[in-house]
């Protein structure tokens, strides 16, 4: 974000078919064995590569000069901060930039927290850890507008290392979307941008894998979940003058993902499987509010429903075995109902 006071420089063969054919049944089987033992016999002595180890990031190469976008406009403001901008955490897994009083303002930063992983298979995609982008309160002086990026997987594996583009906005208080500071990712297998509320910390988690001769690749980035109340990711590449967070799927995700993220029983406890299948759920909506293709919304909207409705009937059975009471069965069963009503009308429309 940028203060707007020190901002304003702006697809049947019959039986007796079969028993007139014999050579050429025996021609064919023969062939067919030949052929079935050429492709699936492996190669002595050579393995499918499988990875294990721990993901590390950090950040350098610091973009000092570029543009902030002006309020309203959204017009692009040039500022050359390379005598002003105060950084720290350069080289670290976490990098912060702040006014020079950055004791009585809340500074602006970008921290990637690592995962470790275990037995992963070239080209199998898995989570590298997630991403903290924190849009804190900057004068147009103090701003960054780019790092570098560098992910590591340890051992052979030749790291990812791209630049990241900040774009930082200045503050019209409208709305939070239009206040958020974005992150463009250029480089992913998707290109993305992550975006920031004003004075919120939003935490994504990058995805990636490892291809070809053990090169790391990121994939895709989404929310982690519960923060879509702090910022969003949008697909596809970076347009200044078009705000972020215009999700394919409205209020609809919103909604939804509101309806089951409360206590659906009370404090009676669902069983693990019904747990994890609405957490599920509530990640596949996230991903689906992030994204702006209509078309890509609604096929994951539509696959929430069904999974959701299968959570009913799961709910319904365990109530018969005792599992849970016929009361929380019921409240599961109307939560369901209620989301089926909020997305049937939308996932109808063209």
């Amino acid at each position: 974000m940028v203060s707007t006071q020190t901002a304003v420089i702006h697809r049947p063969t019959l039986k007796g078919e079969l028993m007139k054919q014999p050579l050429r049944i025996a021609i064919v089987g023969i062939a067919g064995m030949i052929a079935a033992s050429i492709v699936i016999r492996p190669t002595p002595g050579i393995a499918a590569p499988s990875y294990s180890g721990n993901v590390t990031g950090s950040f350098d190469s610091l973009v000092l000069s570029g543009a902030f976008l002006q309020v309203g406009t959204r017009r692009p403001v040039f500022s050359d901060n390379t005598s002003t901008a105060a950084v720290s955490g350069i080289g670290t897994s976490s990098v912060a930039w702040s006014d020079k009083n950055v004791g009585t303002v809340a500074a602006s930063a970008l921290t990637f927290t690592g995962n470790s992983f275990s037995g992963v298979a070239t080209d199998q995609v898995f989570p590298l850890g997630t991403l903290t982008y924190f849009n804190g309160s900057n004068g147009a002086d103090s701003l960054i507008f780019g790092v570098t990026m560098h992910l590591s997987a340890g051992g052979s594996i030749m790291p990812f290392t791209a630049p990241v583009a900040i774009v930082s906005t200045q503050n019209g208080n409208l709305d939070r979307a239009t206040d958020a500071d974005l992150l463009f990712f250029g480089n992913f297998e998707i290109p993305a941008t992550l975006a920031a509320f004003e004075g919120a910390a939003v935490t994504a988690i990058i995805h990636g894998k490892i291809v070809g001769d053990a090169q790391l690749e990121i994939t895709s980035i989404g929310l982690a979940r519960g923060e879509a109340g702090h910022g969003c990711v949008d697909e596809g590449p970076l347009e200044d003058s078009k705000g972020p967070c215009t999700s394919g799927c409205g209020d609809v995700c919103a909604a939804i993902t509101l309806a089951l993220t409360g206590p659906l029983c009370g404090s009676e406890q669902l069983p693990a499987v019904l747990g994890r299948r609405i957490g599920h759920s509530i990640d596949l909506l996230s991903q689906a509010a992030s994204t702006t293709s209509e078309r890509k919304a609604k096929k994951a909207v539509a696959l929430v429903m069904k999974r959701l409705r299968r959570s009913a009937m799961i709910a319904g059975r365990a109530a018969k075995t005792g599992r849970i009471s016929p009361a929380c069965a019921e409240a599961v069963g109307k939560t369901v109902g209620n989301t089926q009503s909020q997305a049937e009308p939308w996932l109808s429309t063209r």
